[in-house]
């Protein structure tokens, strides 16, 4: 967990449960504007508690504790609304009975400036527990192998190349940098470097093992066996010299231990959470984990938008979705998956979840990794009908003039960040000023031909990610993911 100030954060909560819905209740269409909790238009100038915005957020890789992730980004909230002078309130816990489980909020509370209350309900998509111990070392390997394989196959040394994707409705050529091939090449030496490493200290350490089997216990053996070179320094007959470089001889083997203990478990732990979630498109095991964490994600957001919810929640006119890491891949997907809900229900768009879904928020994201390195890598890219069919489960890529408001979609990203990178395949190519338009493009004169068209991904470095790989959790110290995450609250 990075080092977050918690300090606007209050000490104490106000527990609530939900009730349960009356199964004769007809939901009561809510009117557009600022409206209360009972459905009512709030008069211009009054103090009455708006509806509460609605905010999903879905976390990470690697091993996260539930509620955590709430924690920072409320901790983020509410340091931005303390520093644009609200007066935060107590916050308050919420418990209702969802989709045969538990489901639980946090209800942040402030009053502004003007003395108008805000109140913010956060919602968490926790699936941490499904990728737990389910892939193993090899599968990530090769796994990271293979989407570096796919990558070289597609770049050119030194030279900017493309690939296809299909999005708007047409197969796009999207640049792949000339700076790519070179990367990849380096990551795959690094990680052919570390799985050379682990093997070579895995098989010292079970030969220490073996040798302890057959110690009888005897300290000075077990001492000789797991200090190597012990008897030198506690040799008389040995040089000041030959002591010092036995010593940092010694201290070497075991940093490399160290470092090749830790290398493995974030191979398992971290980029295992990646290989379950991102290559599920073959016959295998990673197939069903991928879609227990996307049945995590959509439950959650059925609440939210009231998709047959047994117990009552606000009808939040205003949703937002956040996303770190690899969650953003998640935050992207559920959206996705709930706008098809929604658009595929007996009564179509019923529940106007784009109408009321205000910002996606993307912070130290691989959408672009994954776009590039992992899905659209076919064997059958080429075959229009596959990726039309692919693209239909991802309505923020099939039309800017229904599915992408002005603003929608800001990424935070760091060039020192390794996982994450700006958005551009997500978008359509911008176009060089004065270039002319492809009469036959079906996206016609709403194409955004401006690389700063507000309808775009929005693609913002956070200056406060800094340091070399922990620049990856850094975003949540900054000032930048606070004032995005406040601004789209409000």
């Amino acid at each position: 967990m990075s080092d977050q100030d918690f300090k606007a954060t209050p000490r104490s909560a106000k527990f609530h449960y939900s009730k349960v819905a009356s199964p004769e209740t007809t939901p009561v269409p809510v009117p557009l504007g600022l409206v209360a909790e009972d459905g009512r238009r709030i008069p211009p100038g009054t103090t009455e508690r708006p509806l509460p915005v609605a905010l999903l957020v879905c976390h990470g890789m690697g091993e996260q504790v539930r509620f955590e992730t709430i924690g920072q980004i409320a901790a983020s909230l509410l340091k931005e609304a303390t520093a644009q002078g609200c007066t935060v309130a107590q916050t308050g816990v919420n418990l209702s009975f969802q989709n045969e489980s538990f489901l639980a909020r946090a209800e942040l509370n402030w009053t502004t400036p003007l003395g108008r209350p805000h109140s913010v309900h956060v919602y968490e998509a926790y699936w941490a527990p499904v990728t737990e111990g389910q892939v193993t070392y090899w599968e990530t390997v090769s796994f990271l192998f293979s989407a570096a394989w796919k990558g070289w196959r597609s770049s050119k040394f030194f030279k900017p190349c493309v690939f296809q994707r299909y999005l708007f409705d047409k197969l796009r050529d999207m640049t792949i940098y000339s700076r790519t091939k070179v990367a990849l090449l380096f990551v795959a030496l690094f990680l052919a470097a570390q799985v050379v490493a682990i093997a070579v200290v895995l098989a010292k350490l079970a030969d220490q093992v073996k040798q302890l089997e057959t110690a009888h216990f005897a300290i000075k053996q077990v001492i000789e066996i797991m200090l190597p070179g012990v008897h030198v320094l506690r040799s008389s007959a040995t040089g000041p010299e030959q002591k010092l470089l036995t010593a940092l001889a010694m201290l070497g083997w075991y940093l490399v231990v160290a470092e090749i203990l830790v290398a493995r478990y974030f191979l398992i732990e971290y980029a295992g959470d990646v290989a379950a979630y991102i290559s599920p498109y073959k016959a295998s095991k990673f197939e069903d984990i991928r879609n227990k964490i996307q049945a995590i994600g959509l439950n959650v957001a059925k609440v939210i938008y009231g998709f047959e919810n047994t117990t009552v929640v606000p009808d939040y006119e205003r949703i937002v979705f956040a996303g770190h890491s690899l969650g953003s891949v998640l935050a992207y997907d559920t959206l996705n998956a709930a706008i098809n809900l929604d658009l595929t229900s007996a009564t179509p768009g019923s529940k106007r979840v784009f109408e009321r879904t205000k910002k996606l928020i993307t912070f130290g994201s691989p959408l672009d990794k994954t776009a590039f390195l992992f899905r659209n890598q076919s064997n059958h890219v080429k075959d229009p009908l596959r990726e039309q069919m692919a693209c239909a489960f991802q309505p923020l890529i099939l039309d800017y003039a229904t599915f992408r408001k002005p603003h929608f979609w800001t990424n935070l990203w760091s060039p020192l960040d390794v996982v994450s990178g700006s958005l551009e395949y997500y978008d359509v190519p911008a176009l060089d000023p004065g270039a002319a338009l492809d009469p036959a493009d079906p996206l016609g004169t709403s194409y955004p031909r401006a690389s700063n068209d507000p309808r775009r991904v929005e693609n913002l470095k956070d200056p406060a990610a800094t340091i070399p790989l922990i620049a990856h959790v850094q975003y949540w110290e900054g000032n930048l993911l606070a004032k995005t995450l406040y601004a789209a609250v409000q």
